[in-house]
């Protein structure tokens, strides 16, 4: 059946699968070992880490427009224009990772999606010391991704966690940008391998 497919459409295919094995596995590693490692009962967040490094890493396929483009459009397409240029595909990923949250607490993680498409906006593909520009960005991410929880939180009944919220979204925020590093090389081995092989075909 594959056959009838082009090969464009079986390699997207291929990505995504490998994509959802990437979802799949941090699930499980957080489930299964990072919730037994904790830094003063805060723990690291793996899929956060992958969600912010994901959409900064492959960002948005849609170019940004120049100062001219700007200057000629209405000032409600050049507002839409941009706002489209988060990442899509870091928000798929932090919906999924938000619907496995979505399981076992009171709400469903509207941070990580967000989080997600607001990364493409810090494109760090052609930055020479990225693997260093993704700690301050993971570390702003968590912090910001944990405060959208925790106003969720809030209005969902559960008054203690705004007051809390400093001691557990920064120690959180560090964990997760020194994890961020290896989380950005392969990643963004994997973008540079796919995107050498599109340019090939």
């Amino acid at each position: 059946m594959l056959h009838f497919v082009s090969i464009r459409v079986r390699k997207r295919l291929g990505e995504i699968g490998f994509a959802g094995l990437i979802v799949a596995f941090a699930w499980l590693l957080q489930i299964t070992v990072l919730t037994k490692l904790s830094l003063d009962s805060v723990l690291c967040s793996l899929p956060l880490a992958i969600t912010i490094t994901w959409g900064a890493v492959f960002g948005s396929p849609l170019r940004k427009p120049s100062p001219e483009e700007l200057r000629l459009q209405p000032v409600d397409q050049a507002i839409m224009m941009q706002i489209a240029s988060g990442s899509v595909s870091g928000m798929i990923i932090g919906a999924i990772f938000a619907s496995f949250y979505a399981t076992v607490s009171p709400i469903y993680p509207i941070s990580y999606p967000i989080v997600g498409w607001l990364s493409g906006y810090f494109s760090l593909k052609s930055f020479n010391k990225a693997t260093l520009l993704c700690i301050p960005l993971v570390l702003g991410g968590t912090v910001f991704a944990e405060s959208i929880s925790a106003l969720q939180l809030h209005l969902v009944g559960r008054p203690d966690v705004l007051p809390r919220l400093a001691e557990i979204a920064f120690p959180e925020a560090i964990l997760n940008s020194l994890i961020a590093p290896f989380i950005y090389f392969p990643m963004r081995a994997w973008f540079e391998f796919f995107t050498v092989r599109d340019v090939r075909e």
